[in-house]
């Protein structure tokens, strides 16, 4: 008896240990709400990310390393749509991380996506995003994910991240226009000093179109500043190469936060003005409207129509 007694004693602490050292995770968000854009009104979410589920895991190894995955889906409230025509999982991917910094292996966004959201104060979702690369879907060299690529981060060394990626020369599934089949490749730089922040990333896509930018952002306390600039190749025949800017600032008091932007294409001739408000009713549910304006010679008469959302988001 004593004997039984003490293996089943092993055996749960050998189960809890295990269960201590990984762990799988089901997070998410739904958002919905009233949108005005191009002269008509619908019911949509305030942007691609909005309503999404993600299961992600990690494990530890021991000595220093762990093993994660995640798998992102997107998908559209309103119609039950997923987002993304062509593949299921929007994101994923497996990788290990250690003292080396990370590796990952999957379909992801390039560094400089993945960095560029940070810099525009309403990260690049609602009408009144004015991230230099958000205005019209497709036009620029980056903006996808990646399939069948490799990606590493560096340890952070004095608040100093690099980062790399390479994909397989595969069609990008998210925009249309990508014929070619270069290796697609991303470098980028990440530094963060106490309330500074600053980026420098490099995007070449699978038709060998390219785009740089630099971001940077300050939080002075009242607010927090922002400032992105990119230059790259869009789709026009013949491909031209561009230049965009936009700066912007988050400013929070008490359970809301005012977002103000404001967005140059120069070469296109384009410039938008965003205004937004967030009200959080908790830590997880979010109020939020916004407003959008685009004018200048290169903008269709369309698109120079006032935007409107009001909405609700919550995050699990």
């Amino acid at each position: 008896m004593k004997k039984t007694l003490l293996a089943l004693a092993v055996l749960s602490a050998i189960t809890g240990a295990a269960q201590a050292q990984s762990s799988v995770t089901l997070s998410g968000s739904v958002d919905l709400g009233v949108r005005r854009q191009g002269g008509e009104w619908n019911m949509s979410n305030a942007g691609s990310s909005r309503t999404n589920f993600t299961l992600s895991g990690t494990e530890d190894l021991g000595g220093g390393m762990r093993a994660f995955f995640l798998a992102n889906h997107r998908f559209n409230l309103n119609t039950g749509a997923q987002r993304d025509a062509n593949a299921f999982w929007r994101q994923g991917w497996v990788g290990l991380g250690g003292a080396f910094g990370n590796v990952r292996l999957g379909k992801m966004l390039p560094p400089l996506q993945l960095l560029n959201g940070d810099f525009d104060p309403f990260g690049t979702d609602t009408v009144g995003s004015t991230h230099t690369g958000g205005l019209f879907s497709g036009q620029t060299s980056s903006g996808s994910r990646y399939n069948n690529a490799i990606y590493y981060t560096t340890p952070s060394l004095g608040g100093l991240t690099g980062h790399a990626m390479i994909a397989a020369g595969d069609r990008n599934s998210e925009i249309s226009a990508v014929s070619g089949n270069e290796r697609p490749i991303g470098l980028a730089v990440d530094y963060a000093a106490g309330p500074l922040r600053l980026s420098a990333a490099y995007d070449r896509n699978a038709d060998d179109k390219k785009t740089t930018g630099i971001y940077g952002s300050y939080n002075a306390g009242f607010a927090t500043l922002m400032g992105q600039w990119e230059k790259g190749d869009i789709y026009t025949t013949p491909t031209t190469d561009v230049s965009r800017w936009s700066i912007g600032a988050k400013v929070p008091f008490g359970a809301a936060a005012l977002k103000v932007g404001y967005t140059n294409w120069s070469d296109e001739k384009i410039k938008k003005f965003g205004l937004g408000l967030d009200y959080n009713l908790s830590k997880r549910t979010q109020l939020y409207t916004d407003v959008g304006k685009i004018s200048g010679n290169g903008a269709s008469s369309t698109a120079k129509k006032a935007q409107f959302d009001l909405g609700v988001n919550h995050k699990f």
